[in-house]
């Protein structure tokens, strides 16, 4: 039976619940080599939510900096070249509390914690 493990200390991140679901199914996906390329339509499907939330939540995962994220070309029969799925990487969940630690109210604040005003 599959399985996969997330960092206990995940849950200091204090992500939402689609923040969490879309990156426990992008670990999931990824196994040992921490990167896979699920579609966005792909993800909305597993996860039973609209392909808008997993996209806002994919670029929350991205600047909590517990992502990371390409884009795939895709070649045509004919050589045309087209943008394919984005191509992703786990990040060290440490990495991203660290990160916080040290920008804890810097522009792109990975826990999110910056008004608009940007007080701490």
């Amino acid at each position: 039976m599959p399985y996969f493990k997330i960092d206990n200390d995940i849950f200091s991140l204090r992500l939402d619940s689609y923040e969490f679901l879309v990156y426990a199914y992008l670990v999931s996906c990824a196994g040992k080599k921490g990167e896979c390329w699920p579609s966005t339509n792909t993800i909305a499907r597993a996860l039973g939510m609209s392909q808008s939330t997993v996209i806002r939540k994919i670029n929350s995962l991205v600047q909590r900096q517990l992502i990371d994220k390409g884009t795939t070309i895709r070649h045509s029969k004919s050589g045309r070249a087209s943008t394919g799925n984005n191509h992703y990487y786990i990040l060290a969940v440490a990495e991203a509390i660290m990160a916080h630690e040290r920008f804890p109210g810097g522009h792109g604040d990975p826990l999110g914690t910056l008004t608009d005003e940007g007080d701490i």
